[in-house]
């Protein structure tokens, strides 16, 4: 395997939980976002809900939503955490301590480039040298190739 190319997946495949990451965020806003257009008025003994903008008579149209937000937040969650667990077993395999930490302070921890520096108290060149003999190191499961 070409080493650009095979870099380049490594890092797509450590990426993931990022972008797993990203997604639940996106699902909790949005369940954020409703719950603060959902609003319920009591207007001559009828309960009326404002959802968005949309109108709704009764509880249950806005609960039905409700209720598809959270089951999709359930399903992104588990995802989530499959995924971080899988990455997080890939990189403990990694045999150097400080190249897991690289690995673990940029795609577990998203850190950027010189936070990781301050961090492990390196120059930002040692921290791209580390990452790059860590991507050496890094191995793909064999199931998710």
């Amino acid at each position: 395997m070409d080493s650009v190319k095979g870099n380049e997946e490594k890092k797509a495949y450590l990426n993931r939980f990022s972008e797993s990451r990203k997604a639940e965020r996106r699902i909790i806003d949005q369940i954020k976002e409703f719950e603060s257009q959902k609003i319920w008025l009591k207007i001559n003994n009828n309960d009326i809900g404002i959802c968005g903008s949309r109108v709704f008579r009764d509880l249950s149209a806005c609960m039905v939503k409700e209720e598809e937000l959270i089951s999709k937040m359930i399903q992104i969650k588990n995802r989530h955490i499959e995924i971080y667990v899988e990455v997080l077993t890939a990189v403990e395999a990694v045999p150097d301590e400080r190249e897991r930490e690289v690995l673990t302070l940029r795609y577990i921890e998203c850190l950027k480039w010189e936070e990781i520096a301050v961090k492990m108290h390196v120059e930002w060149a040692q921290v791209h040298r580390i990452h790059a003999k860590a991507l050496q190191h890094f191995k793909i499961p064999e199931e998710k190739k």
